[in-house]
């Protein structure tokens, strides 16, 4: 009888923690990364939790699920001044440290590209080329960094301004977004 007792007890409060985390896009989105001539899918959520924003992932690999995420505080939320590109290990959560983000811009990077038309992250400084392109109801915006070509493509979303796409990065990272349903 208390097994059942305890396991009634978890379905009831199994939902209530569901409301405690909220996803800030409401689907998936798969992020394509390339590098050196090899492609990864990652099947990824952005997830509040208290004061924690966390870029949640998923990958198929050799038949095996790994997943593992990044969380970005509140301050890196805010205030960040440069992306990680620490590379997704399975089952680990990484903590970014408070100067960095990943897969988004900080609001103060956002508001300073909205203001300025340029921003400054990674100590490189990104212009406006274009604003032609739109996606999940936004419109994209296109930089480019003048001195070593590198493009990116920012979700125009003040809540959560993702870096869409990255195309002539230096560090030989590129990736796009493309956006699957969450009702599979």
């Amino acid at each position: 009888m208390k097994k059942y007792i305890i396991l009634l007890f978890v379905l009831c409060i199994s939902p209530v923690g569901n409301l405690l985390a909220k996803n800030i896009i409401a689907d998936s989105l798969v992020f394509v990364y390339s590098l050196h001539g090899q492609t990864r899918r990652y099947e990824t959520t952005f997830e509040e939790k208290g004061d924690t924003l966390y870029m949640n992932w998923g990958i198929e690999r050799n038949l095996k699920w790994q997943s593992g995420s990044y969380g970005m505080g509140k301050k890196s939320v805010a205030e960040a001044i440069r992306l990680s590109f620490l590379q997704p290990e399975d089952g680990k959560h990484v903590q970014l440290p408070s100067e960095e983000t990943v897969a988004i811009l900080s609001q103060a990077a956002y508001k300073q590209l909205k203001e300025h038309n340029s921003f400054v992250y990674n100590q490189t400084k990104y212009s406006v080329l274009d604003t032609n392109e739109k996606t999940m109801g936004h419109n994209l915006i296109h930089v480019i960094d003048n001195v070593e070509g590198c493009e990116i493509w920012i979700l125009d979303n003040p809540r959560i301004p993702i870096v869409w796409r990255m195309r002539n990065n230096p560090l030989g990272i590129n990736w796009e977004v493309q956006q699957i349903s969450s009702h599979k």
